[in-house]
């Protein structure tokens, strides 16, 4: 009998671990009628499902949801509000919709939830590849000839997986193939793939460039035309105010910007107005060179300079002004500035101009004599003023007794006394005159303009007894350059401001002005 006992226990022993556990089964089970589904992104998956109650008592008030990855997929959930008695069933549908989630097999959790009882059952999501994709061609519709081009193409993918596949481009010119390439390649979802094709210099003439693509047997095909032209171009190049000048027009004769301009070696680009300005200090010839658009123009500029020649003559200095070869220039601007002033002059025919010393005044004198078709020069002079002449000493000598006849004596009436009228209110007009004119002289800082060709002159003096401060002085022309001898000078808004911080009594400063 004890030996029966010990053989039932040892066999409890070794079946026990074998015997699957047990818990309490819940009263709420969810099976979903149907547990595989597929789509592809955009579709709205529909799971029918159904609610068993294996329990005693009724229930009410179920949440229903589905669970799964955080991203790519929409899920619906809601609450079953209708009881479900003892032993009874429900049915009903929940919807998943595909967002963007890759392609691939996804397991989803169909749950049940009333209070603490839980309920879930897997389902399976396959999501299928789509086969989506734009072709792009990226170019301008004209080129100018001479240039390279520069030419991007583009696939971009809107599919939800790897695209495989060949891409390729072609290009045609005027009937003919110039260009062909392709290759295997693959995209990933949210990628792109991108070609640079670069012309170099390419010939005048219409070209057509298509680009096409076959991923995962889906073909497609885009072409972009453009045209390769060459502009009829003009140009001019001279020398004018210190500076070489190039002007570069189109047919419709407005200035080109962008194009190339090598003065002596110096590469420069034509500005918005088509136009180069480069400084020169020496004189010379200058070479240069434009490429418009591919056609190679050559041309030079000779820039002279002015040469000077002065001597005094009494009060007077005489500047003669030739070129370099010696011919002398009408119109030349000579500007003489002394101790006392300074004096304008213009050459004449001969290339004379004559500074008047009386106005510059005696003792170092600089002359500059200017013009916008030449290098300008200038010099020094030291000028003293002349002796006056002595009054001549005369000597007294008998001279020969020279009888002459007199003329009989006629008797002149006197003449009546002359009415000069309100005398007194002309001496009080004068008087006001004179007082304005020495309130002006001592009180008020004396303006002069001048123009001469290209150039404007302004002069300020202060007056006799007191200071000028904060001087300000505005003109409206057309200006391409300024100098002051004090203060600042600026050109802005078309017109010229000069403004000094302080002139001392009597003291003088000059503004030059070329005129554009």
């Amino acid at each position: 009998m004890k030996l029966r006992g010990i053989m039932m226990i040892l066999l409890l022993t070794a079946v026990l671990p074998f015997l699957p556990p047990t818990s309490a089964q819940s009263p709420l089970v969810i099976v979903p009628l149907n547990n595989d589904f597929s789509g592809v992104p955009g579709d709205t998956i529909i799971i029918p499902f159904r609610l068993e109650n294996l329990g005693n008592q009724t229930l009410e008030n179920v949440s229903v949801y589905i669970t799964g990855p955080a991203e790519g997929f929409l899920y619906q959930s809601k609450v079953i509000r209708e009881p479900i008695g003892p032993n009874q069933t429900y049915q009903d549908t929940l919807s998943v919709k595909i967002l963007n989630a890759d392609t691939g097999r996804y397991t989803l959790k169909l749950v049940a939830r009333m209070g603490n009882t839980y309920s879930e059952a897997p389902i399976d999501v396959k999501v299928r590849l789509v086969v989506d994709y734009s072709l792009y061609v990226i170019s301008e519709e004209k080129y100018i000839y001479g240039h390279e081009v520069s030419l991007k193409l583009k696939a971009v993918t809107g599919a939800n997986g790897v695209l495989t596949g060949r891409i390729g481009y072609y290009m045609n010119h005027n009937g003919h193939i110039v260009k062909n390439v392709s290759l295997v390649t693959y995209i990933k979802p949210g990628d792109s793939w991108e070609q640079d094709v670069f012309l170099q210099k390419p010939e005048i003439g219409e070209y057509t460039l298509t680009l096409w693509a076959n991923f995962s047997g889906v073909f497609k095909e885009v072409s972009k035309t453009f045209i390769v032209y060459q502009r009829n171009l003009t140009y001019r190049a001279f020398y004018r105010d210190g500076s070489i000048n190039v002007e570069v027009y189109g047919e419709d004769g407005r200035g080109v910007e962008g194009i190339p301009v090598s003065i002596n070696g110096t590469v420069l680009t034509t500005d918005e107005s088509g136009r180069v300005i480069y400084a020169v200090s020496t004189p010379g010839t200058y070479r240069i060179t434009l490429n418009l658009d591919g056609r190679i123009a050559h041309t030079t500029v000779n820039v002279d300079s002015l040469q000077m020649t002065l001597f005094q003559n009494k009060t007077r200095i005489v500047v003669t002004v030739t070129n370099t070869k010696g011919d002398p220039l009408a119109n030349v601007t000579v500007v003489a500035v002394g101790p006392k002033g300074t004096d304008y002059r213009i050459t004449d025919t001969s290339g004379t101009a004559v500074v008047n010393l009386e106005i510059t005044g005696y003792g170092t004198v600089m002359i500059r004599a200017t013009s916008s078709r030449y290098l300008g020069t200038s010099a020094n002079l030291k000028v003293a003023e002349p002796e006056k002449p002595s009054a001549p000493t005369t000597t007294s000598s008998p001279s020969p007794t020279t009888t002459t006849p007199q003329p009989p004596t006629t008797t002149i009436p006197s003449k009546p006394t002359k009415n000069y009228g309100p005398l007194a209110a002309i001496l009080l007009i004068a008087g006001v005159v004179l007082a304005g004119s020495s309130y002006m002289a001592f009180f008020r800082p004396t303006i002069l303009e001048e123009t001469l060709d290209r150039y404007y002159f302004v002069k300020v003096k202060a007056p006799r007894l007191k200071g000028v401060d904060n001087f300000r002085f505005e003109k409206g022309v057309n200006a391409i350059e300024v100098r002051a001898t004090k203060g600042r000078a600026e050109i802005g808004d078309g017109k010229v401001v000069w403004e000094i911080e302080h002139l001392e009594p009597e003291e003088e400063a000059y503004l030059q002005v070329i005129l554009g």
